[in-house]
């Protein structure tokens, strides 16, 4: 799961992941703070291999489905991970999209509270399409604006667009 800070990745994350069969949750923000956050590229590579050493031990254990996010900025971050797992897997790539005035909001009332400097330098960081415009990519892409949605129905809207996963 990717998207921009707000969207709400960390929120849908811990919201689907009870409905999610044989499921394990990684959210990287959770796994990869540090002091000071450099968000460069040696950081992400680090980042990158932690999940996917996280993901093998989740499968390696018997959760088949593991959702998790926070942790690819572009596409060719996706590639450096997917080189990083040794089986092949299904992947869904699901990207939320939010409207700024709304994703603005979510970043100054949810319980993950960031400081306006930080807020100020992520949003310097230009938004990147190459995850949902990649033409090569073996994923498939699932790009769901909560601009207007709840939890719920952000959760619905990824559940019905992955019926390999969230079969009823």
């Amino acid at each position: 799961m990717t998207g921009q800070e707000g969207a709400g990745k960390s929120t849908i994350l811990r919201a689907l992941l009870p409905r999610t069969p044989e499921g394990a949750r990684i959210d990287a923000e959770d796994i990869g703070q540090t002091n000071p956050c450099p968000m460069d590229d040696r950081f992400f590579d680090l980042l990158r291999r932690n999940v996917a050493g996280l993901v093998e031990r989740f499968w390696a254990a018997g959760y088949v489905n593991v959702v998790a996010g926070s942790f690819l900025r572009h596409h060719s971050d996706y590639l450096a991970f997917r080189r990083l797992l040794p089986r092949p897997a299904a992947v869904f790539m699901v990207e939320l999209l939010v409207d700024k005035h709304v994703r603005d909001r979510r970043r100054v009332t949810r319980a993950k509270r960031t400081t306006q400097r930080w807020r100020d330098m992520v949003d310097l960081i230009p938004e990147d399409r190459t995850i949902r415009e990649a033409t090569d990519a073996d994923y498939r892409y699932v790009g769901v604006d909560t601009t207007g949605l709840d939890v719920a129905a952000t959760v619905q809207q990824i559940m019905d667009a992955v019926p390999e996963i969230y079969r009823r």
